[in-house]
């Protein structure tokens, strides 16, 4: 998954104008982790905020995500949540907070949800790839004016852990 991440890594940085080895030092010794996810058979009540799994990105570079067929994930696009029809086999790519910082705003972070229509468990594995804990994530040359101040990798990460999760501890 990291080989995958790193071929990826290439046509990202060409689709920021930016030499294809740009984050090359940052995945020497990336940060890789794979979840298993049992969603219940619960049916969602977006109305009154039930959900398999409330809206929210991820706080790294990129998510690999292999489901089992189910259908529940939706993202947020144009005003909108919408339905993703992932083929079996297939990944699902959700761009992160890091990515977003990286390209200054020209790559979005993911808005997503599971929502369950069906009444059916759901699984899916993701596998989460970050740069090393120590590599510099600030916006890229040429991607305008900075939005985002600089940040080491791991210091984002924990400041993301430590914001969202109450009784997490450095």
């Amino acid at each position: 998954m990291c080989d995958l991440g790193r071929k990826v890594n290439k046509y990202l940085a060409i689709a920021l104008n930016q030499n294809e080895d740009c984050f090359d030092k940052a995945f020497e010794k990336p940060m890789g982790y794979v979840r298993l996810l049992r969603y219940s058979g619960q049916i969602s009540e977006p109305e009154r905020g039930i959900f398999a799994a409330g809206a929210h990105s991820d706080y790294g570079h990129i998510t690999y995500l292999l489901t089992d067929g189910e259908p529940g994930l939706q993202v947020f696009v144009d005003n909108e949540w919408k339905d993703v029809d992932t083929p079996p086999g297939a990944f699902t790519c959700n761009i992160g907070d890091m990515l977003e910082r990286w390209s200054n705003g020209y790559f979005r972070s993911t808005l997503h949800r599971v929502v369950n229509t069906t009444g059916r468990e759901r699984y899916s594995i993701p596998f989460f790839l970050d740069p090393r804990f120590d590599a510099l994530v600030a916006p890229l040359p040429g991607c305008g004016e900075p939005k985002y101040e600089p940040i080491l990798s791991g210091d984002y990460l924990i400041s993301r852990y430590q914001a969202t999760h109450e009784d997490f501890d450095k």
